[in-house]
């Protein structure tokens, strides 16, 4: 778990205006939107209210929010180009609506976002180049030193960054059954398998 202090923590209703925001439900709907306050503006005529009061007035998260990130946050990456947009990352339009992107719509060689409405509850559409405005991708948590890592899936990794060349290595520490790599291999920092598991979180070694 990670010991960074969520950003509303000690502020008041009146300090929480005009950021963007990725909401996690505990219902596990994703919703996206700009805090004016304690609420949430998913659209022009639409808003949720996602905080409460709590002690001293400053806000806490209702109770069916799981968590709420910055989506300026240094976390994520703005990708300009829709032909470069993956499932996983949030497109904002130029009416300054967000969606999360579910699949890809393969269009003549292109391939478009196709994305869904959560908070209106309606079907899957197609975000087009001339509605498309940019998009932003959650940066992997990749191993940043040397010791044992653990990946999103709880798998055990020795990490040995090498600064020989601009490809970083990682060795993985078998142990996990389920891997798709079954014996100690090197990899690259950046390498699909890699990144797919993050994120990674550094291994406690607790003495016996």
């Amino acid at each position: 778990m990670s010991d960074k202090k969520p950003f509303w923590e000690g502020k008041k209703s009146n300090d929480l205006y005009e950021l963007g925001v990725k909401i996690d439900c505990a219902s596990g709907a994703t919703l996206t939107g700009t805090l004016m306050g304690k609420r949430l503006i998913l659209s022009h005529n639409h808003w949720i209210e996602v905080f409460q009061n709590g002690n001293d007035d400053c806000v806490v998260p209702c109770a069916y929010v799981e968590s709420i990130e910055l989506l300026d946050d240094p976390e994520y990456e703005r990708v300009d180009n829709i032909e470069n947009v993956q499932v996983g990352d949030i497109v904002y339009n130029k009416e300054g609506n967000h969606y999360p992107v579910k699949s890809l719509y393969v269009y003549g060689t292109k391939s478009l976002p196709l994305v869904e409405a959560i908070e209106m509850e309606i079907a899957p559409f197609v975000i087009g180049p001339n509605s498309f405005a940019y998009a932003l991708r959650r940066k992997p948590k990749l191993p940043d030193h040397d010791g044992l890592w653990w990946d999103k899936d709880n798998a055990l990794w020795s990490v040995a960054i090498s600064g020989m060349d601009d490809s970083k290595l990682v060795a993985l520490l078998i142990g996990d059954p389920e891997s798709p790599i079954t014996r100690s291999v090197w990899l690259g920092l950046n390498s699909k398998h890699v990144t797919s598991q993050s994120p990674f979180r550094p291994a406690k070694v607790v003495e016996a």
